[in-house]
């Protein structure tokens, strides 16, 4: 089979030295600046030009991801930030920010550019589109099926699949709910993670938003031939024996699945024992849904079981064990009297000390494997990552000493004649192959000795470190590429007289758009079911200038389906995919900077609608760029599930999804730990229902209508019914409108994200 990566992440030095040891291809960290997960150490400056030469040594490439959101003001840092990268040899950087990738196409031409997840490229048009834009490579959505990265990769781009770790339960990462939330956004990289906590539905209590972490060592090969190109390991965040452990599994797993060999049930208890939230899911690429995606009773490290206590007095616990302890283990005691940290100072036979708690019948989990972090720990001192050279050693009498090592030739001092015992071939081999402090290791060996010469082990040992290091520094030019670093472009911004913002009602419900037509200028339809008949039912009474809403996430065969159904009506875009002439692009495609506002107008925009991330002065500048759009009243989708909160509530899987008919299509609610209900709405395609979450209080901005109005924008959306449209255009006309207190928020459009 083909060259596949295994791509591995590190989030400090440690790790990265951890996943080159451990046989990773190419390693992806973050800048100091603009990555998805701020909370890891991430490179700068000398720490990046280090990572650099300590990857490129040993034939290891190494991305840098640039996968956040930008503010226009921080255009400047990004570039700089980048430059610094470019300078250092980078290989290529992975974006998320359509204004930050048009930025980095022109200043860096030859720059490869990977598109992160979090572009939701789940489909062959959105592939295709990537590369317009200028990609070389994408990362699939994460709930993308075996055949949706099939044809992603027939668009001509190398695919990059997620194999292991942690899910976000967005689809494609895509979340607002810790942003709107607390105001930490996933898509500025400070995730809060409010998805890992507990939740109330359906009478019951559970962690319905927290996925199981992936695993595909045993479907390596089906992802290999479905198109994938470099297999991605999770874990920016992890700790050095964690990025050790995994990456050295998936390294044995993917070798053996190249040679048609199955992966060694060995690797899973490796997994499982470094981190698993109950055991692993195999991941939409592989089918699976609902249930099997998800983690419902616990949301961090479960551990693997080895016994159970069977009586507790003074402190200590008689225990009967299904797997051996050994003194640093750390384990958890699980039971009615709740979880219980035990570490393992020494073992007594089959006796514990335990702390106050730890009760008759408590399981025992191994949350730490002693042995295991040792042998991660050892895997990453000294130099496994080796380049085999070979050698030629020539001595003539009168002449300098030669060696020319890995095509690099080095001449030392002028060869004597021997008085005692000469120069002997292999004492000349065994000095010039101790290479332990380099990368290099001694492969084939020749030497030409003239009869009778002679060198001290001194010359012979400077011979060879010089020869070493120039070998080693042409290892690193090899690998280190030189690229183009264009200067920032100087940016006179525009001014657009955008006049009286038009005002558009955006609604799920026939009714409410054909009683608004007195009202709202122009009407939006977001319909809820895209797969049956309900669609065109609903077409066939709305008025031909009735834009139609499309959700984020369609297969590309629902995405035909749609298009062919909507027969030419003007849509409002949530995915790159869907993109088309005289379209509106909505909040999906994360208009947060003018540099994106002017990529989607390129790309056929009409209007670009802000983020909901974005502060009414950031939308502001939007409006200075192109025609903008600003929802005023109403909200927008926080998630996007592709799994049922409520089918993983009641233990159902994927099987039978065609039929559900649980919610009947009303949706449901999740309660969280203060009482806040987040709705669950449904919206049906062919493939089955995706689930938006929405917020428990209603976005409203029309007390601050004065302000908006003074902005420029081209149009002001409200979402809801017609008597919310009447309220906005009462608003415009100078009206005062009075909020529901406690019922609506102000989102960011003030505050704004973190």
């Amino acid at each position: 089979m083909k060259k596949v990566e295994l791509l591995a992440p590190a989030g400090e030095r440690e790790a990265l030295v951890a996943a080159v040891q451990n046989g990773a291809d190419a390693v992806y960290v973050g800048g100091r600046l603009f990555g998805a997960r701020a909370g890891a150490a991430n490179f700068d400056g000398e720490g990046l030009l280090e990572a650099v030469e300590y990857c490129h040594k040993r034939g290891v490439k190494l991305y840098m991801t640039v996968n956040t959101l930008v503010r226009d003001r921080e255009m400047p840092q990004v570039y700089q930030m980048v430059a610094e990268a470019v300078s250092a040899g980078i290989d290529a950087v992975i974006v998320q920010d359509l204004g930050v990738a048009s930025l980095l196409r022109r200043c860096f031409p030859d720059l490869p550019l990977h598109a992160s997840t979090q572009m939701s490229i789940a489909n062959f048009s959105g592939a295709q589109r990537a590369k317009t834009l200028g990609m070389r490579r994408v990362v699939p959505a994460r709930e993308c099926t075996l055949q949706e990265i099939a044809d992603i990769a027939r668009a001509g781009l190398d695919v990059e699949a997620f194999v292991h770790g942690a899910l976000c339960v967005s689809y494609s990462g895509q979340c607002l709910l810790s942003s709107m939330i607390g105001g930490r956004s996933g898509n500025r990289g400070r995730c809060a993670q409010p998805c890992r906590l507990p939740y109330a539905l359906g009478g019951a209590r559970g962690y319905f938003l927290s996925p199981a972490d992936l695993c595909s060592a045993y479907d390596l090969r089906d992802l290999v031939r479905a198109g994938a190109t470099s297999l991605k390991i999770e874990g920016r965040l992890k700790r050095p024996e964690y990025v050790a452990v995994v990456t050295a599994a998936y390294r044995r797993a993917l070798d053996n699945a190249l040679l048609g060999k199955p992966a060694d049930p060995e690797e899973m208890r490796q997994l499982l024992s470094i981190f698993n939230r109950g055991g692993f899911t195999r991941g939409y690429a592989m089918g699976k849904n609902d249930a099997s995606v998800m983690a419902t009773s616990r949301p961090n490290h479960w551990g693997v079981p080895v016994g159970t206590v069977l009586n507790v007095s003074g402190g200590r616990a008689r225990v009967k064990l299904t797997e051996p302890l050994r003194a640093g283990d750390g384990l958890e005691a699980r039971g009615s009297g709740g979880d219980h940290g035990i570490l393992v100072e020494r073992i007594e036979g089959e006796r514990l000390r335990v702390p106050e708690g730890v009760r008759q019948g408590d399981r025992l989990y191994r949350t730490t494997d002693a042995a295991q972090i040792e042998r991660a720990r050892a895997s990453c001192m000294g130099e496994r990552k080796r380049t085999p050279v070979d050698a030629r050693f020539t001595a003539r009498i009168g002449h300098p000493c030669a060696l020319e090592l890995g095509g690099q030739r080095v001449e030392g001092e002028t060869v004597q004649r021997a008085e005692g015992r000469p120069l002997q071939a292999e004492a000349v081999r065994r000095q010039i192959g101790k290479l332990g402090d380099t990368v290099l290791e001694l492969e084939n060996f020749a030497c030409e000795l003239e009869e009778g010469a002679f060198l001290p082990v001194s010359a012979l040992n400077a011979l060879r470190r010089e020869a070493a290091q120039r070998c080693e520094q042409a290892i690193l030019e090899a690998h280190t590429p030189r690229r183009t670093v264009l200067p920032y472009p100087d940016k006179a911004r525009a001014t657009l007289d955008a006049g009286r913002p038009r005002l558009v009602l955006q609604s799920d419900d026939v009714e409410e758009l054909l009683a608004a037509g007195d009202v709202a200028d122009e009407l939006y339809f977001a319909p809820r079911d895209l797969a049956g008949p309900a669609l065109a039912a609903a077409l066939k009474r709305l008025p031909a200038e009735v834009a139609v809403v499309l959700p984020n996430m369609l297969s590309q065969e629902e995405l035909d389906e749609a298009l062919a159904a909507l027969q030419g009506r003007r849509l409002v875009c949530n995915n790159l995919s869907q993109m088309r002439e005289g379209c509106v692009a909505d909040v999906g495609l994360n208009a947060f900077n003018a540099g994106t506002a002017a990529r989607l107008t390129e790309l056929g925009a009409a209007r670009v609608t802000a983020s909901a991330e974005c502060t009414l002065d950031e939308a502001r500048g939007l409006a200075a760029a192109c025609p903008t759009e600003l929802i005023v009243r109403g909200d927008v989708p926080l998630m996007t599930l592709r799994h049922c909160p409520l089918r993983a509530q009641k233990g159902l899987d994927e099987r039978g999804r065609e039929h559900c008919s649980l919610c009947g299509g009303k949706g449901a609610r999740l309660t969280d730990r203060k009482g806040e209900a987040l709705r669950l709405i449904p919206y049906r395609a062919k493939s089955g229902c995706r689930v938006q979450v929405f917020g428990a209080r209603t976005f409203s901005a029309l007390e601050e209508m004065p302000r908006i109005l003074a902005c420029g924008f081209a149009a002001l959306r409200v979402i809801g019914a017609r008597e919310d449209a009447a309220a906005c255009r009462a608003a415009m006309r100078g009206e005062r409108v009075r909020q529901e207190r406690g019922q609506t928020t102000l989102g960011h459009l003030f505050k704004g994200v973190e």
